[in-house]
């Protein structure tokens, strides 16, 4: 087998393993924005693996190496790769800004596509008009033409991977600082992969290795979400407190705080099942911004309906009880449609010693208080 042959045999593996996962993706059961994102992470791959393997056809003369099939080889890579890289940074953006709306996600992919756009047409022109131009006397590209090739993804995965780490690096105790370094990693590791394919050796499959084994290794890691998170507000659920007690191996002291949305019921029943959704969402969110504003080890859950749950180290409780109060009459302050009704929350905390077998008395104690609250408001 020929160099290209062999490198033709890889591409075409990858493409392989890549449809069955994206026929695996399709079957979950989730309505999250990001998992049709992530599958046309894996499509615009596979486009490009396929692309990549007819490069190497070509290239071998299995299909017959002319001015026209080098040229269409090439600028196909070059307008596939870019959308390789967008695909990537618009899911790096839902993967580490869970609160982010559709019509925000729809505007950062028409602004992402416009130079992607400029530079396909240009190049499109530019092959047809001079094809000489990119073109040596021996039909290979010229060196302008791996720059082209490289420079707006490039760009693309540099913004991607600082913003990535920015927002790891401002989070203190929040379930998903390993999502964001997951997602992190990926882009510096295509940067690295993709340079050191062009510039030691074009024909061994660096690049088609590396993005296989990152998608793999970021889909178990969503799997592992699926089964440990709660799919309408993200946040832990019931499944993933349970692991948090059997890992805790120090006896700290903490406080559970259980906190319950106030007239949950009477929201569903004249509102819709919907709007109870909406409710529950957006506290989920007052709770998760309270959890990043205070400096101390946070655990936070939906414990069940309309009940969620945190573990929190701190000797002042009162403290985070005060700061969700604030966080929820932000998140209320920041919706657009005026709401017929009000969301509140009842809240109760106890003190809990760190041991796992004394927790449910903890949570017993907490929740009572927390009824205590709500029958005074």
């Amino acid at each position: 087998m020929s160099v290209f042959g062999f490198y033709t045999a890889v591409n075409l593996g990858c493409v392989c393993i890549l449809m069955l996962l994206l026929y695996s993706i399709k079957k979950l059961p989730t309505p999250l924005l990001k998992y049709p994102l992530f599958q046309k992470l894996v499509l615009w791959h596979i486009f490009y693996f396929v692309n990549d393997s007819l490069w190497a056809l070509v290239n071998d003369s299995v299909i017959p190496k002319n001015t026209f099939s080098v040229l269409t080889v090439n600028f196909l890579n070059a307008a596939i790769m870019p959308m390789v890289i967008y695909s990537c940074f618009v899911f790096a953006e839902i993967s580490t800004r869970p609160d982010m709306t559709r019509k925000q996600i729809d505007h950062l992919q028409m602004k992402l596509r416009i130079p992607i756009f400029v530079q396909t047409f240009a190049l499109l022109v530019s092959f047809i008009v001079a094809p000489g131009f990119w073109l040596d006397e021996n039909l290979e590209p010229r060196d302008l033409y791996y720059f082209i090739l490289s420079f707006l993804p490039f760009v693309y995965l540099i913004i991607a991977t600082i913003r990535g780490l920015i927002r790891a690096s401002q989070l203190q105790n929040s379930p998903n600082l390993r999502t964001y370094l997951i997602v992190a990693s990926y882009t510096p590791g295509v940067m690295i992969a993709g340079g050191a394919q062009i510039l030691f050796s074009l024909t061994t499959p660096i690049f088609c290795f590396w993005c296989t084994f990152i998608i793999l290794f970021v889909y178990l890691h969503l799997q592992n979400q699926l089964i440990s998170t709660d799919s309408l507000t993200m946040l832990n659920n019931r499944n993933r407190l349970h692991h948090f007690l059997l890992q805790q191996r120090e006896e700290k002291d903490s406080f559970v705080i259980m906190v319950d949305v106030d007239h949950f019921k009477q929201i569903n029943d004249t509102y819709g099942h919907a709007e109870g959704d909406r409710a529950l969402v957006l506290v989920s969110q007052a709770l998760k911004k309270a959890c990043e504003r205070l400096s101390y080890s946070m655990f936070l859950c939906r414990y069940g309906g309309d009940e969620f749950l945190l573990i929190a180290q701190t000797d002042v409780p009162d403290e985070v009880v005060k700061q969700i109060k604030n966080c929820l009459q932000e998140e209320i302050s920041k919706q657009d449609d005026p709401r017929s009704y009000t969301i509140e929350a009842s809240m109760g905390f106890a003190h809990w010693d760190g041991r796992p077998e004394s927790f449910k008395e903890s949570m017993v104690n907490a929740d009572k208080k927390m009824y205590e609250d709500k029958r005074l408001a």
